[in-house]
């Protein structure tokens, strides 16, 4: 982890110093997982895209800011959940995308598999974006991400004991809203 912290330090260095590659180099080691982050919250693949391409902006124009007290993916993660905040804010919407559902089904070799595949992760879809976004942001973190909990305090600017909380609530209302998907299924 130390490592990955000094490397990523350097490429902040090199682009502040006038170098552009450093700042090339974080966004294809961290833009699949900023993807990742946006689509799990908003759930639309062209405007994820454009979500996290607006996130990578905003760090572009702001690295200079950025103080080293935390790791920079936090940082960026944070960026990037904002980012998502935002857009959630403007347009009030959740996750309905049908063709990343195809893309993710796709990966199976045969139809009968992909069908299942496209199915199971439609209603697990349908039930995060039924969540509210502050737990699903922390469930997000945690389940999809990866992250530790403080990571993911310092992220979304929260106690570690909320982020415990949030994520217990979002599993919470996941069950429920998968079990109700489930009986509507049968």
């Amino acid at each position: 982890m130390k490592s990955q912290m000094d490397e990523d330090l350097v490429y902040v260095e090199q682009f502040l110093g006038g170098e552009e590659k450093g700042f090339e180099i974080l966004v294809r080691k961290y833009q699949d997982r900023a993807l990742n982050i946006v689509y799990s919250l908003i759930g639309q693949d062209k405007e994820s895209e454009d979500i996290a391409q607006e996130a990578f902006l905003k760090v572009y124009h702001s690295l200079s800011s950025f103080k080293q007290r935390c790791r920079f993916s936090t940082w960026l993660y944070r960026i990037v959940v904002n980012t998502a905040y935002d857009f959630l804010r403007k347009r009030k919407n959740f996750i309905n995308d049908e063709g990343a559902l195809a893309k993710s089904a796709a990966a199976y070799g045969c139809p009968q598999e992909a069908l299942l595949a496209k199915e199971r992760v439609a209603i697990v879809q349908k039930a995060l974006g039924s969540i509210p976004v502050k737990y699903r942001a922390a469930v997000v973190l945690k389940d999809i991400e990866g992250l530790s909990y403080l990571e993911i305090s310092r992220v979304l600017c929260c106690s570690i004991g909320t982020v415990e909380s949030r994520i217990y609530r979002a599993r919470q209302f996941l069950k429920g809203e998968l079990l109700k998907l489930g009986e509507g299924q049968i």
